[in-house]
């Protein structure tokens, strides 16, 4: 009789099992599958990574990046753009030379996201491939803030993402959408970062992802051939000679006529872009060089006592850090005339002591992300 008991209650809570399961099962299949209904649906934007969040910085505003410096008519170059539609090759791939610098600053739910991204560099390309994180954040989003430490993990990701890596420039950001479905009752998360409600992620100019292939096999051609012509340099000359082939070759975009100002492909195949173009196309050859860089932002002071959104790089050279500002280094020139040394180099390798008169770092990349931190650069200019 007992024996008999016994399995008539595990029979019972068999078949009790077997019906949540199925209830499940159910659940899964017409709300989820089907009219894709779960118990919370949040959506994420994430914010443009150039600008910060104090209040003489800007997220979005393109033109109110530090433009150079303007020079009279008694001091002139003229520069010729030079031709570089002859360097492309169908053959170049790509190589990841990223130093990582911003992504080894990130949390642990930042990191997974980073890696993501990075894993999915070729699929992204498409504009609508969907990255899926599966229920990895369950644990996170069922604790208290979950959602919002989620939230700036994903800004601080993307902006690590795009601040170690030169060549992500086809993607709109303003497009990019973290996606959180829940089901409340069991407590599981999913998340994905999508294009959302948009037809792609991809920014206007890029339509297909053969023409994202296409530009970045020329701007890889662009940097093997400097490399090439710069072997058996000393690093200092290395670095210096980038620096004036930036300045001889990209002209700032005052009026914003390039299509990619902010960019490697406006600097290097359009010969126009704004201050965070010049800093990017400074760092994605240093990559290709092997010395270190990283890319910079805060704000200017120019010489009108005027304080906006600005981009430059850090450098190390004989194991210390130094700053560069490609861009104030390229003065906009009126009238005629001639540039210089002091004027091409008023901005080059330069110490704490005197290039933060001019120029504030700000480890606030965009809005809701975390804080970064910058090389200490030195206290001196270089000698």
């Amino acid at each position: 009789m007992r024996n008999n008991k016994g399995r008539s209650i595990a029979s019972v809570i068999l078949t009790i099992l077997i019906l949540i399961l199925i209830v499940f099962l159910v659940y899964e299949i017409v709300y989820v599958d089907i009219f894709d209904i779960m118990g919370k649906d949040n959506t994420m934007l994430a914010d443009r990574n150039i600008g910060g969040t104090s209040s003489t910085h800007t997220n979005s505003v393109a033109n109110n990046y530090n433009s150079p410096e303007v020079v009279d008519e008694n001091v002139f170059q003229n520069i010729e753009y030079t031709d570089i539609s002859g360097l492309y090759n169908d053959n170049n791939t790509q190589n990841n030379r990223s130093t990582k610098y911003y992504y080894n600053q990130l949390d642990e739910y930042g990191k997974i996201i980073y890696d993501g991204f990075a894993n999915n560099k070729e699929n992204m390309k498409s504009g609508t491939y969907t990255i899926d994180f599966g229920t990895e954040f369950s644990d996170l989003l069922n604790t208290e803030n979950g959602e919002k430490i989620l939230n700036e993990a994903f800004q601080s990701a993307w902006n690590a993402y795009t601040y170690d890596n030169m060549d992500v420039f086809y993607i709109d950001v303003e497009k990019l959408t973290l996606t959180t479905r829940s089901l409340t009752t069991l407590s599981i998360h999913n998340v994905e970062i999508s294009n959302g409600s948009n037809s792609s992620y991809l920014k206007e100019k890029f339509k297909t992802k053969s023409e994202i292939t296409a530009k970045l096999d020329l701007l890889e051609a662009i940097r093997k051939e400097i490399d090439r012509q710069l072997e058996g340099l000393t690093d200092y000359d290395k670095i210096k000679e980038v620096h004036n082939w930036l300045i001889d070759n990209i002209e700032y975009d005052v009026n914003l006529e390039a299509d990619e100002p902010y960019s490697i492909s406006g600097a290097l195949t359009e010969g126009k872009a704004v201050c965070e173009g010049y800093a990017r196309s400074f760092k994605y050859i240093m990559d290709e060089l092997q010395i270190p860089c990283v890319l910079v932002s805060g704000t200017g002071t120019n010489s009108n006592g005027e304080t906006e959104s600005h981009a430059w790089n850090y450098v190390q050279l004989d194991g210390k850090w130094y700053a560069i500002d490609v861009t104030w280094d390229d003065p906009i020139i009126l009238g005629n005339g001639y540039v210089t040394d002091d004027t091409y180099y008023k901005h080059f390798l330069k110490g704490q002591n005197t290039f933060f008169e001019t120029h504030q770092p700000d480890g606030y990349l965009s809005q809701n992300s975390m804080e970064f931190t910058f090389p200490t650069i030195s206290e001196e200019d270089y000698e």
